[in-house]
């Protein structure tokens, strides 16, 4: 377990300068296709919006490409871009992309129909709103000490296991620091020889 830590650590650090530059240009990324999105919202030429929105697919498919690849180098789906917001004087506000409103409008008939369809399903089936709080079932009393027991058993099964990993854990770290001890009194008796 320790080994891999150690070997992720070191791939972090060597990815950290490709890192901050994927950030650097995913936070540049972010404000491009805000702007693009906005022109292509208010052009009116067809020609110029068809080459503005090409553009501006080009840019978001960049930005998730971007974000793929920070998860990828760091391992995580959070990014901490807090310096790199701060270096650039944006707010976080700023990096988050919105759905382009030409999308919303494009997928708002296909979201009409899918509509049209579940409810054409829910009238077919006569599914009725029901009336009223969902009755809740009543527990024995020996089902709910039988739960409770289980419940308790599981809590000091966990506290138990807990203790006996830290017990091993206790026991290598003494393990290694006897033998480191023994080797450095072999080393302090070779220098001493020497």
């Amino acid at each position: 377990m320790r080994s891999s830590a150690v070997c992720w650590m070191k791939n972090s650090q060597k990815n950290l300068p490709v890192l901050r530059e994927t950030e650097w240009c995913s936070s540049k990324g972010s404000p491009a296709s805000m702007q693009l999105e906005e022109a292509y919202d208010q052009s009116v030429h067809p020609q110029k919006r068809r080459v503005i929105r090409q553009v501006l697919d080009s840019v978001m498919g960049r930005i998730l490409e971007l974000k793929n690849e920070m998860v990828e180098k760091e391992y995580s789906e959070y990014h901490y871009m807090d310096d790199i917001i701060q270096d650039l004087k944006l707010t976080p506000e700023d990096l988050e992309i919105p759905i382009p409103r030409y999308f919303i409008r494009e997928r708002n008939k296909v979201l009409q129909d899918r509509e049209r369809m579940f409810a054409a399903i829910l009238n077919q089936m006569d599914v009725t709103e029901k009336a009223g709080p969902p009755v809740m079932r009543m527990l024995t009393l020996e089902r709910a000490i039988k739960v409770i027991q289980v419940a308790e058993r599981a809590r000091q099964g966990r506290l138990r296991a807990k203790f006996m990993r830290e017990i091993h854990k206790d026991s290598e770290r003494q393990r290694k620091a006897e033998e480191q001890e023994k080797v450095s009194t072999d080393q302090a008796a070779v220098c001493i020889q020497k």
